[in-house]
């Protein structure tokens, strides 16, 4: 009975936040776009905008049907117990329990991985490359996909070896050991992701001295921005899409600058995004978002030790015995409700977030070069003007384009702000 009773409840789990998922996605669709808005004069025009428009309906559109497909892929995989089978049938490889449960993910991981392809080359080579944005070759995308799944087999090996460790060893401390882990796994990948995973897809070069680069030493050095350190990377080897952000941690950050932003950009509007950049790492959000991923894991691993040893759950998946790995499997989708909830809250903090750095980038450098850069990159990159509020609730880390200028708007009549000269 309470095997059935989990069955029931991960399918019913299953679906409905999916269905939440697809209403939202549905809704932003749907959604009305006005006309050009007057912030925008001078920035876009009438047939620029109707390519915007049209970019990002057919960038949700795909989306829709790509989420659509795996709902339904794993949906079937739940309803005819097909962890179960797969289980059954590594255990008949006679191997051991931890080897049982590496299998298991790794089987699971390679059928998404293989499965997702075909979208993602269709994104790129015809979405992203119909609206000029896609500049990689077929060689590049390959090269990045096998890197990637090397990456993950890497790094989930790891993580699945700490998880088994502790689970069989530490009993009750299970939670706090294996979290303690988890979150310096994090903390040292925040730290080298620049200096060791970067590298293995572009290459990056140190900014040649020059008025940008003495503009930039200027900004940090007015801000008290430990610099370590200010690089080009060749981001135009895959997308003529701009952005800049820093990396590292401690005392010592990086700028990492795309190539095409310094294309598509004056010295004075890179400043200010930079500014906006520095603003994350002044007002602490760094150092408030490692604090917040670190109480996300206790709360996932309190959760999780609840339902980790039951044997009712893995049967209800059409397993013959118990495994801690299916039990972790089904966790991911029971869990799905909390996720959802902290999400949501993480977003809200982003989106706050991201407006504190806005009003320092206007307090630091100037208001006029901040707005144009904003209306730039949104123009550049075809982002969506007027999403749906209830998208920008679930999906946003950044509010919309239009409520940031009138936020920068309103920050520039309330504060004075100091012009770095050029």
């Amino acid at each position: 009975m309470e095997t059935q009773l989990w069955f029931y409840v991960l399918i019913l789990v299953y679906g409905a936040f999916n269905g939440l998922s697809f209403v939202v996605d549905g809704l932003n669709l749907r959604y009305p776009r006005p006309e050009i808005p007057n912030t925008f004069e001078g920035f876009i025009d009438r047939e620029q905008y109707h390519r915007l428009l049209s970019y990002n309906r057919e960038k949700e559109l795909f989306q829709l049907a790509e989420g659509l497909v795996s709902f339904i892929v794993l949906l079937l995989f739940l309803l005819f117990r097909g962890p179960g089978w797969l289980d059954g049938w590594i255990t008949t490889l006679a191997v051991t329990p931890f080897w049982r449960g590496l299998l298991f993910f790794g089987v699971l991981y390679l059928f998404s991985w293989v499965l997702g392809l075909p979208f993602k080359a269709y994104f790129d080579f015809s979405i992203e490359a119909r609206y000029g944005f896609n500049t990689k070759r077929w060689g590049t995308f390959v090269a990045d996909e096998l890197k990637g799944l090397l990456l993950t087999a890497l790094f989930g090996s790891l993580v699945w070896y700490l998880f088994y460790v502790t689970f069989e060893h530490l009993g009750p401390l299970f939670p706090v050991v294996f979290g303690l882990a988890l979150w310096a796994l994090v903390l040292l990948i925040s730290s080298l992701y620049t200096t060791l995973i970067v590298p293995l897809f572009n290459k990056l070069s140190p900014l040649p001295e020059g008025p940008l680069t003495e503009a930039i030493t200027d900004l940090a050095t007015k801000t008290d921005f430990p610099l370590g350190g200010i690089y080009v990377m060749n981001a135009s080897k895959r997308s003529r899409k701009s952005n800049a952000y820093f990396s590292g941690l401690g005392r010592f950050k990086k700028i990492v600058l795309f190539d095409t932003l310094l294309e598509q950009h004056d010295t004075e509007e890179i400043l200010s995004i930079l500014a906006h950049e520095i603003g994350h790492y002044k007002k602490g959000h760094v150092r408030r978002n490692l604090f917040f991923s670190g109480l996300s894991i206790c709360i996932t691993l309190t959760v999780l030790s609840l339902v980790l040893t039951s044997e009712s759950l893995s049967l209800a998946l059409g397993a013959t015995a118990y495994g801690v790995h299916l039990n972790l499997f089904a966790f991911f989708i029971l869990y799905t409700p909390i996720t959802v909830v902290e999400n949501l809250i993480l977003l809200a903090i982003s989106r706050r977030f991201e407006y504190e750095a806005d009003a320092f980038a206007v307090a630091h450098t100037a208001p006029l070069w901040y707005s144009r850069a904003l209306k730039k990159l949104f123009v550049q990159n075809l982002s969506d003007l007027y999403p749906h509020p209830w998208y920008v609730l679930f999906h946003y880390s950044h509010p919309p384009v239009l409520q940031r200028l009138a936020a920068v708007e309103k920050a520039t009549k309330s504060h004075p702000f100091e012009e770095i000269t050029t």
